[in-house]
């Protein structure tokens, strides 16, 4: 199958960031991805991954170094394509605090 109608049948994306020392540091999985353009090789991505360390949740930016497009079947007998999309991170996105409660409290008048 040419990259073409891969990409045009695309199911699903599976995005891994990696270090500079090839060290996974976070993945996030996308299903539902028909229609919409697979990011090429040298794009940059920003998504929210989750940590496979501590589960934690946060933004990376990277570029995409490699992907990899995998034909499977779903329980249906449907053919779909599932893209892993390998990138390098360039930086971490600063997370926003939580918003804390006000130590003030105000009167009903």
């Amino acid at each position: 199958m040419d990259d073409e109608l891969k990409t045009a049948m695309t199911s699903g994306v599976f995005v891994e960031f990696r270090d500079e020392l090839g060290n996974t540091i976070g993945q996030a999985v996308y299903t539902g991805w028909q229609g919409r353009p697979v990011p090429l090789v040298g794009d940059t991505v920003c998504c929210a991954i989750a940590s496979p360390m501590t589960g934690r949740r946060r933004k990376l930016l990277g570029r995409v170094i490699q992907r990899q497009f995998e034909v499977q079947h779903d329980v249906d007998g449907e053919t779909c394509v599932w893209v892993r999309l390998l990138l390098r991170t360039k930086a971490t996105r600063p997370s926003r605090p939580a918003p804390r409660p006000s130590r003030i409290d105000f009167s009903a008048n």
